[in-house]
C-alpha cells in the first residue's frame, strides 16, 4: 500500500513539473512576443475611384516597421500576408518574403494593393463612400498575418505562433490621379500608426 501511494506520489509530482514547465514556457514565449511592435509608418494612396459598373480601382502602397524588442531572442517570419478592406470589402491580400529577424532590430516591409474589384455599395457602405469622395480622403482597415518562431540564445526555438497585427482606420488622403473619374487632392499621411498584435500556439510543422 506505501509503495503504490509513494508511485502515486512521483506520478503526480512529475505531471506536476511538467505542467508548470510547460506554464512557464509559454509564459515566456507571451511576453517575447509582447515586445513585438508593428506600426504603419507611411502610406500612399494615389489611385482609388468607382466606375459606373461598380468596379473600384485602387493603388495603395505601404510601409509598415516590425521591431523585435527582445535583447537575445530572434524571430523567423515564415509567412507574412497583408489584406486590406474598406465599406465592407476586402481589397486584396498580398503576400511578402520570408525573413529572419534579429534581436533589437527594426525591418521594414513594404506591401503594395493595385487592381480593382466589384464594390456594390449600398446603404451605410454607399453614404460613408459619398462623404469620403467629397472629403478626398478614404478610411481603409489594415491587417497583417504571419506565421512565425521564435530563437532563444543558445539555439533553442519555440513552437510555430500566428501573428494578427490589426491597424486600425487609416484615413488615407488621395494624393494624384491616372483618370478622369478620379478626385485630385494634396495631402500627406503623417501619422505613426501602431497595430494591436495578438497571438494564436499553430501546431508545429517540424
Amino acid at each position: 500500500m506505501g509503495g503504490r501511494c509513494l508511485c502515486c506520489s512521483c506520478l503526480l509530482t512529475t505531471v506536476i513539473f511538467i505542467g508548470g514547465f510547460v506554464c512557464l514556457i509559454v509564459f515566456l514565449g507571451v511576453l517575447l512576443y509582447k515586445n513585438m511592435k508593428f506600426h504603419v509608418i507611411d502610406a500612399s494612396l494615389t489611385k482609388f475611384y468607382l466606375t459606373n459598373d461598380d468596379i473600384l480601382h485602387y493603388n495603395l502602397a505601404l510601409n509598415i516597421s516590425l521591431r523585435n524588442s527582445n535583447k537575445k531572442t530572434s524571430i523567423s517570419y515564415y509567412y507574412i500576408g497583408s489584406t486590406t478592406y474598406c465599406y465592407g470589402k476586402d481589397l486584396a491580400l498580398v503576400s511578402l518574403t520570408p525573413f529572419r529577424q534579429g534581436s533589437k532590430n527594426t525591418t521594414v516591409i513594404s506591401p503594395v494593393f493595385l487592381g480593382k474589384t466589384s464594390l456594390k455599395l449600398r446603404g451605410p457602405d454607399l453614404r460613408d463612400f459619398n462623404n469620403d469622395q467629397r472629403d478626398g480622403s478614404y478610411i481603409i482597415h489594415v491587417e497583417l498575418y504571419l506565421t512565425s518562431k521564435l530563437t532563444y540564445a543558445g539555439g533553442g526555438r519555440g513552437s510555430n505562433v500566428g501573428i494578427i497585427a490589426k491597424c486600425g482606420l487609416l484615413k488615407l488622403p488621395l494624393l494624384g490621379s491616372s483618370s478622369n473619374n478620379q478626385t485630385i487632392t494634396g495631402g500627406v499621411f503623417n501619422t505613426n500608426k501602431r497595430c494591436k498584435v495578438s497571438t494564436v500556439n499553430l501546431e508545429s510543422s517540424d
